[in-house]
Order: structure tokens, then sequence, then C-alpha cells
């Protein structure tokens, strides 16, 4: 047994490892992926990602710990350069986690050594070796130090401190300087006017936009602070003439300029030099299995050896094609054909522009619903069983999270309450106090006009965040619940829809992405609020019985379980309390369903857009190694309104004022963006 495993371990490894390149080269990129198999995908590019550089180490390890007299085929020493080439990983991501990137330290010394072996590996076993063979794999050997430089080369320019500085490319020129040699005629264009003057096609425009629009945006990405002179608030082109589909769609696209740029190798193989250097490898690769197919005719290898060849070198060449696909068919490379001055090529991106899926904007969101967490049947039944062997619930967290598409109605909403707030910020003369006071709303404005400051108004201004989240949630399910039992389904209308899903997706980032959130005990209250609602409800009442009871308590028995849930850290009682006034406020002062949902909307779309603002950029960063998130995108959307508070609007101040200098924004000089800041 111990003698076949001998035989058959090196083979066994080198073609798992092929393997394994595959299913990362098809799945690396997590950004395709939505839905319910999202979790299953990241856990499998998890893994394989993992698995691959160990199992290309081992493999070289196990060639180099091999005597001459235990090597069975000469082809075996064949396969070490190929080895190399895997541990330069395919191009769809060279980096699982933004910490990732920060061990480009770490892969350059493995560069240097796994290099160093690899030769080694193949001088030890020379005399082995036809001569022939000998110098079928220095091509193989120079593609693989291409592929694996490419990685470290990667992982640094996404690095922390590499993309902080990159973001600013200093030509110390200074404002003014750039303003007497340049003239003022360009500097205070629109981004639609230079794309005009540009004579960009209409058909690379929405590329274009994004791209430039992610130019200027991206050092918030490294939590650096922007102070725009009040005269360039026409930088922020989203505040008139894009509708609310258009700017999911631009914001979508600039996400993707940012995952390529920390998680794969696209932005530097997007280049002449680049490109120059996949031509060189996918020519290697073809020249060396043309030339393998007369080498190996004869000589008496094993059929075996000679299928693993043919697979490695096949391997390679699809790897090389599907590579280049994935790369000029992305929005990068469309955008690279369409600056090349060759008609043949402006030709291709074209036709490739036309043949790509169009882009739609974000389209499916997550959602957690925590009643239907607490009362489904395995939690009541079964849940003291089960916590014995996951006392986290982790199974219980994913199997209840589901997933609904983002509507035109709810982008169109979201995007309507932003524009209130840009319109607000503009009265005020971009006023940064008055940024922060819009931006640290949670629903206080909505309650005030509805009359349900008095009661509901510490709800979202005297607890914390996450607190509030839950109570709203709370409030928001059971009223839901309630009208559809009294209702007929299609009497609620678009806001009873919006708020729900709001109130469900907002539950999910507190339930399974808390580090998006504000700082608070949210998973604490979470515990214990599902605690109290399992407490509450018999395990064979179904959901009407239990909405009825909720709503049948009295007064002073529903103020007795809130001052008991306080003492831990329920929001069960305290939500349901909320869910009965927002009940009163239709049935009391006669308000139609459609109004109240109203409030109860305007309230989770400030909620959301306080979550968006006060999340970290590196989080929102972090968060695209999972797959997108509606609350990236929101805040991104806010960012390009100004309603950031990373964002500060300033005037002239000092010397500029008395100079009468007119600040200047060269949307073709984007490298001298640091010039045009205040």
């Amino acid at each position: 047994m111990l003698s076949v495993w001998l035989k058959w371990e090196l083979r066994a490894m080198v073609v798992l490892s092929l393997t394994v390149q595959l299913i990362l080269i098809k799945f690396g990129n997590r950004r395709k992926f939505r839905g319910k198999y999202l979790k299953v995908v990241s856990f499998l590019v998890w893994t394989m990602y993992l698995l691959a550089d160990w199992l290309a180490t081992v493999a070289l390890s196990t060639l180099l710990r091999t005597r001459k007299d235990q090597l069975t085929s000469p082809l075996v020493i064949f396969w070490a350069p190929f080895l190399l080439l895997h541990l330069g990983g395919p191009d769809t991501i060279t980096a699982y986690s933004l910490s990732d990137n920060e061990l480009w330290p770490r892969h350059l010394f493995g560069l240097c050594f796994q290099i160093g072996v690899a030769l080694y590996v193949y001088v030890k076993f020379w005399t082995l070796t036809v001569t022939s063979l000998t110098f079928l794999a220095i091509p193989i050997f120079i593609v693989g130090i291409i592929k694996y430089a490419e990685r470290v080369r990667a992982l640094f320019k996404a690095s922390t401190l590499r993309f902080r500085k990159s973001v600013f490319h200093s030509n110390g020129s200074s404002p003014l300087e750039v303003e007497l040699l340049q003239g003022s005629s360009r500097g205070d264009m629109r981004l639609e006017e230079y794309l005009d003057q540009g004579g960009i096609d209409q058909e690379y425009r929405y590329l274009y936009r994004a791209f430039h629009l992610f130019e200027v945006f991206r050092p918030m990405f490294s939590d650096l602070k922007l102070r725009v002179y009040n005269h360039l608030s026409y930088i922020f082109e989203l505040e008139e003439n894009v509708c609310a589909e258009e700017a999911f769609k631009i914001v979508e696209i600039e996400l993707g300029f940012l995952y390529d740029l920390l998680y794969t190798k696209i932005p530097i193989v997007i280049t002449r030099t680049g490109v120059f250097l996949r031509f060189i490898c996918l020519s290697f690769t073809s020249s060396t299995l043309i030339a393998f197919l007369f080498v190996v005719g004869r000589r008496g290898y094993s059929r075996v050896d000679i299928g693993i060849s043919y697979l490695l070198m096949v391997g390679a060449i699809f790897l090389e094609i599907y590579s280049a696909i994935l790369h000029l068919s992305s929005d990068r490379g469309i955008l690279w054909f369409a600056d090349q001055d060759n008609k043949f090529f402006k030709a291709i991106g074209s036709r490739l522009v036309r043949f790509t899926k169009p882009k739609n904007g974000i389209q499916t969101m997550a959602q957690h619903s925590l009643l239907d967490y607490c009362f489904q049947p395995r939690k009541l039944k079964l849940a003291a069983f089960l916590n014995k062997f996951d006392s986290e619930d982790i199974t219980g967290k994913y199997l209840q999270t589901s997933w609904k598409g983002v509507s035109v109605d709810l982008k169109e909403i979201i995007y309507d309450h932003l524009h209130e707030k840009r319109r607000e910020y503009k009265k005020s003369g971009f006023q940064y106090t008055t940024l922060s006071e819009l931006l640290d709303k949670r629903g206080s404005d909505v309650l005030k006009p509805a009359g349900l400051e008095e009661d509901c108004g510490w709800s979202v201004s005297q607890v914390e965040f996450t607190h509030s989240l839950l109570l709203w949630h709370i409030a928001t399910e059971v009223v839901y619940k309630n009208d559809h039992q009294r209702f007929r389904a299609g009497r609620l209308g678009s806001y009873c829809r919006i708020s729900k899903l709001l109130s469900d997706y907002m539950m999910y980032l507190l339930y399974l992405c808390p580090a998006m959130l504000p700082e608070g005990i949210g998973n604490i209250r979470h515990q214990d609020t599902c605690s109290e609602a399992q407490n509450f409800v018999h395990d064979k009442l179904d959901s009407k019985q239990i909405i009825r009871a909720l709503f049948g308590i009295d007064i002073d028995s529903r103020t007795l379980f809130v001052q008991m849930g306080s003492l831990r850290k329920s929001a069960f009682f305290e939500g349901c309390q909320i869910a009965v006034q927002l009940q009163n406020l239709s049935d009391g002062y006669m308000w139609d369903g459609e109004e109240k949902w109203e409030v109860i909307a305007k309230v989770w779309l400030d909620m959301l857009s306080y979550a968006a603002a006060q999340c970290s950029w590196k989080e929102h960063a972090k968060q695209l190694q999972q797959g997108e998130e509606l609350l990236t995108h929101v805040a991104l959307l806010m960012a390009h309104l100004g309603l950031s508070k990373k964002i500060e609007m300033v005037p002239l101040f000092g010397r500029l004022k008395d100079l009468d200098f007119k600040p200047s924004f060269y949307w073709d000089k984007l490298e001298r963006l640091a010039s045009y800041l205040a």
C-alpha cells in the first residue's frame, strides 16, 4: 500500500493542483454570484484558495526530497515548472480578503524561494532527463515566473500603504500653476461636457463616467478625507441629470473596478505590458505543447505520465485563454480597447459592449426576519438539542436567510430620499454641521409630523442604533403580519413592501454583518429578544394566534413585560408597544394604511442612510469579498451626492479669496486630484 502511495503521490497532487486552479478561475470572482448560493461559493473559494498554494508547495517538496533512484519517469521533472505556474494563481482571485494583500512580502520571499526549489529540482535530476525535454521546460519556467510575479505585484499594489499612496500622484504642480498652464476653459467642465468634447461614443459613455467617478472617490476607500471647494460642487455628477436606475448602474461598475483592484490581477494584466506578457505566456505554453508532441513520440514513457503532461499543458493553455476572455470582456478591458488609437481594437471594444450583459445595479438583497427565526418549529422544539453542537446557531442564521430582488421602485425611493437630503445640504450653503445633522437622523423628523414623537421619538434618538433597529424591526414585523391578516395582500401598497424589505435587510446586517453597523451590543440584544419571544409563545400556536396574542395584552401587563425585558437586553415587548401605537395611528386617527406605511418606510430610509454613513469605507471594501451589499451601494451613492462625512465642502479662504482664485478640476488629469482639493 505504501509503495502504491509513493508511486502515485506526486501524480495525484499535480492533477489535484490543476483541478483547484480550474475551480478558482471559475468561481474566484464572487461578485458574480448572488443569493442563496453566495455563501456556498464563498466557502468553496475559501477552501480552494487555501488548498492551492499548499498543494503546489507540497508537490515541489516531494520532488525535492525524492532520490534519483526513486524517480520513476523523467517526465515527472517536467512537471516542476507547472507547479510554479500554479503558485502564481488564477487571475480571478489574488487575495481572498484584504488582509491577504498585506502578506505581499511573504509572497515575494515565496517567489524567490520556490523558483530556487524548482530550479534545484530540475538541475538535481538533469542527468536523467533527455536534452530535448530539458529545453522544453525552460519556456514553462519563464511563464511560471511571470505569473507568480504578477500575483506578488497585484498583492503589493492592493496593500493598504501602497493603495493609499497610489490614490494621489504628486507632480509638483500647484493648483495655480495648473491653471496658468492649462487655462480655465477646460477647468470648470462637468463630466458630461468633458465626455461630449472628447467625442466618447454613447455605447462606452457609462463606462467612462463610472471610471472617472471611481478615480475621484477612490481616496475614501483608504479612509482619506476629501476637502472640496464649494465652486467644484459640480463634480458630484449624480446631482441632477441621472435617474435612479442609471445611478445604481454607475455605482455597480465603480464597485467592480474596486473589486478588481483589491482582489484580482485585472489592473495588472489590462495594460500594454500586461497584454504583451500574456501573449508571451500563451505563445510559450502553446509552443511547448506542439514541441512535446514530437519529443514524446520518440521515447517509451508511461502513458499515465504522458497523459498528465498533456493535461498540464492543455490546462495551462485553457487557463490563459479563459483568463484573456474574462479580462478583455470586463469593464476595464472594454475601456482599454476603447482607449486604443487602433481602429481594429476600437471595433473589438464596440462589439464587446454589445454582447456584454447589461448592468442593472444591485439586483438582490438578503432578508432575515427575527420573528420567523424565533417562531420556526425547529427553533422552538429542537433549540436546546442543537445548541449543544451549534451554540452560535450558525446553521440557523444561514438557513433562515432568504434573498429578495431589489426593485426599481425601491431604488427610486432610496434615490429620492438621498436627493432630498442633498437639497437640504445645498440649501445650507454646504455647511458641514448641517451635513452631520442630516446624516445623524434616524427617523425623528419623520415621527414629528405624524404625531408620534412623544410616544415613539425615544426609540430613534435616545437609544443606541442597534437597539433602535431591533425595536423598529419588531414593530414593522408585527404590524405587517397584522395587516396581512386584516386586509388582502393587494391592499398593501409599495411603502408596505419597501418597509418590509428594508426592515428584514437591516436585521440581516445586524445578525450576519454586524461590523457594517455602528458599534453596540446588537448580538446580545438579538439573543435576549429572541429568547423572550420564544418564552412568550406556545409551540402549538401559529403565526396568526401569536399576533392576536400580542395585540391582546392589556396596558398594565405590557408595561410589566417591558420592565422585565429591560432588565435583560430584550427589545421584544418594547417593539410590540411601538407596533400598537403605529396601528392606533391608522385606527384612531383614521389614517390611510399607506400613509402609516409611508411613515414606517421613511424611518427605515433614515436608518439605512445613517448606517451607510457610519460604516467605515474599509469595511465596505472588505465586504466585497463576500459579495456586494445594498448598504455599500447606498454609501457610494451618498458620496456622489456629497453626503459623506469624508467629504467636506469648503469656501475659498485667506489669500485665495483675496486673489479671486477660481478652483479648477480637469477630468483628463485626475492624477493631479490632490492639486484640485482644498
